[in-house]
């Protein structure tokens, strides 16, 4: 992935996961259901159609009883499942300074890691990471900006480029060889080139945060 890593430095515990369960399980009552998801996507300014909040929960609900339980939410986070619930996690997790409401900065990386116990030295680290994804500098780091982070998204010119070089009888192992010296992991890789033998020329999607001024409001000033 060409954007900074924002993993966790150290494993989540149970304890440290269960605080940002808390955050989006409004009604205490062990799962996070339709209009929970609903209230945190509007937290972060976002207003998806009642069709995308299904979807974003069917990605994590292995269950199928249409909620994300506990144990699905922690799978989620130990997996760094790459999903909409994810981000709005990682977001709800760092954004916890009052007066800078509606962005993670670097204040509130330090308090949750310090509360969660990682050395000053990884936390110091961590920040500096993290904070690159800053995108205009002002010390704040946006749903949107931890959105593009996070969402692995393959640039639309890689995947012209990889179906122009199958079209011209470019061997696998030679492609293969090429998106990885330029940040593809080989099965991301392998994947991108089978699916195109069998579907023909992708087209990069836009996530549902990018699709329109009417999803996300509030943006830097």
């Amino acid at each position: 992935m060409a954007s900074p890593k924002t993993d966790e430095p150290i494993l989540e515990s149970d304890e440290a996961i269960a605080k940002i369960f808390k955050k989006f399980d409004i009604k205490s009552d062990g799962v996070i259901d339709f209009d929970e998801i609903k209230i945190a996507l509007k937290s972060v300014g976002l207003y998806p159609s009642n069709q995308k909040i299904k979807d974003i929960i069917k990605r994590v609900d292995l269950d199928r009883d249409g909620v994300v339980n506990f144990e699905e939410f922690v799978a989620m986070r130990r997996n760094e499942e790459i999903c909409e619930l994810n981000v709005l996690a990682q977001f709800k997790k760092y954004d916890v300074i009052k007066y800078q409401r509606g962005f993670i900065t670097a204040e509130g990386i330090e308090t949750v890691l310090k509360d969660e116990g990682v050395p000053d030295d990884s936390i110091r680290d961590y920040v500096d990471e993290f904070m690159t994804l800053d995108s205009n500098g002002d010390g704040k780091v946006s749903f949107l900006d931890l959105y593009e982070s996070m969402m692995t998204r393959i640039p639309d010119e890689w995947l012209e480029w990889i179906h122009t070089n199958i079209v011209r009888g470019v061997p696998d192992e030679v492609l293969v060889k090429v998106l990885v010296e330029n940040g593809f992991n080989h099965e991301t890789a392998s994947r991108l080139i089978e699916k195109t033998k069998k579907e023909g020329r992708m087209v990069a999607e836009r996530g549902f945060v990018e699709t329109g001024p009417n999803f996300v409001t509030g943006q830097k000033g």
